[in-house]
């Protein structure tokens, strides 16, 4: 005969247990059919992925980068073609995916990493909220530089306090543009700016033939590149790092570290900030959940793939990669910044 405890428990568990069961079983149910569900949808897809300049940059090249590989790891393995929409500084390509674009995820896009701060600064007739983007993550932390001719008088940061340097630049408000001015407000450098340069290549273009004495806001790339080869070959000089230092430029120093206080190293910071948003893969606003979560964990298992690494490696890309988790944190605290915080920035930028 039984004991009354051997008699109870068995009924007692089965009430209990029964409906965990269930509900795993439902769960795991839910998450095959939305991971089926995503898989179905873009079986046989042609996805594209949008870069906001020309075609042979470095926005281009990081995006070719992705379009090769990323595609394996979306469910469903879609075609990834790339399609340059230039124009604004990266700003049509961002109006296009924010409110034109189809939101079913097969638009995608590498963002202009001046984004945010454009935005912050109303620096922009286009209205969008980067905040409302869905950010898959940013594909490098990037090293910017202030380049001078060794021509120039000017070696260091406080020669450029006396002697002035006349720096190329698409537009005041393109980075070439702003940054000469930030230092000039902040730092009290005497850079001259002579804008109306066709991008970077023009600038740089400008230096070869001596109309202008240096660049500001190129991107450093460690062992590959113009402006590598040319500080190599003791054309130029890297005068300042902005955002994060390279390990080959020890002894440059980094911009946010010349503040005068701490005030003016956080609008140093702020104006860094394009650095840390480097290449940002994102898509529109109103994309399904389930297939925002699908592309952020086919971009993470891409940013790892060691076929992806192998093939950065060979072209001479740097991979230093950031969450969409953190992307999107970093984007929400410069869109919040205080009202007199962003005058200030503001007016150090404008006539």
């Amino acid at each position: 005969m039984l004991s009354l405890a051997h008699a109870v428990t068995p009924m007692l568990r089965r009430p209990a247990f029964a409906p965990l069961l269930a509900v795993v079983a439902l769960t795991l149910g839910i998450n095959g059919a939305r991971a089926d569900s995503v898989a179905d949808f873009y079986a046989g897809k042609v996805v594209r992925l949008v870069v906001p300049t020309p075609p042979g940059g470095p926005y281009d090249n990081y995006a070719r980068l992705l379009a090769r590989h990323l595609g394996q790891h979306i469910p469903g393995k879609p075609a990834i073609v790339v399609e340059n929409m230039t124009g604004a500084t990266g700003m049509m390509a961002a109006s296009f995916v924010f409110a034109r674009a189809p939101q079913d995820g097969t638009i995608l896009a590498n963002l202009h990493n001046m984004l945010p701060l454009m935005e912050a600064l109303g620096q922009t007739n286009v209205k969008l909220d980067p905040t409302a983007f869905n950010w898959l993550g940013n594909m490098t932390r990037e090293v910017g530089d202030v380049i001078i001719s060794t021509k120039s008088a000017v070696k260091t940061i406080d020669d450029a306090k006396r002697i002035e340097v006349v720096m190329g630049a698409a537009s005041r408000t393109a980075l070439a543009g702003i940054y000469p001015q930030v230092m000039n407000r902040l730092l009290g450098t005497k850079f001259r700016i002579i804008p109306g340069y066709d991008g970077n290549t023009g600038v740089e273009h400008a230096m070869e033939e001596g109309e202008v004495e240096g660049n500001a806001g190129d991107t450093w790339f460690a062992g590959t590149g113009r402006t590598y080869d040319w500080v190599k070959d003791g054309t130029v000089r890297v005068l300042v790092q902005i955002g994060t230092r390279s390990p080959d430029l020890p002894d440059v120093p980094l911009l946010v570290d010349l503040a005068k206080n701490s005030e003016d190293r956080k609008l140093l910071e702020f104006f860094s900030s394009p650095y840390a948003i480097g290449k940002p893969t994102a898509v529109g606003p109103q994309v399904p959940p389930e297939r925002v979560a699908a592309l952020r964990a086919a971009y993470d298992a891409t940013m790892a793939d060691p076929a992806f690494r192998a093939d950065a490696a060979q072209l001479g890309i740097d991979i230093t990669p950031v969450s969409a988790s953190e992307l999107t944190t970093l984007i929400k605290r410069i869109m919040e910044l205080p009202p007199d915080f962003l005058a200030r920035a503001r007016a150090i930028i404008e006539p």
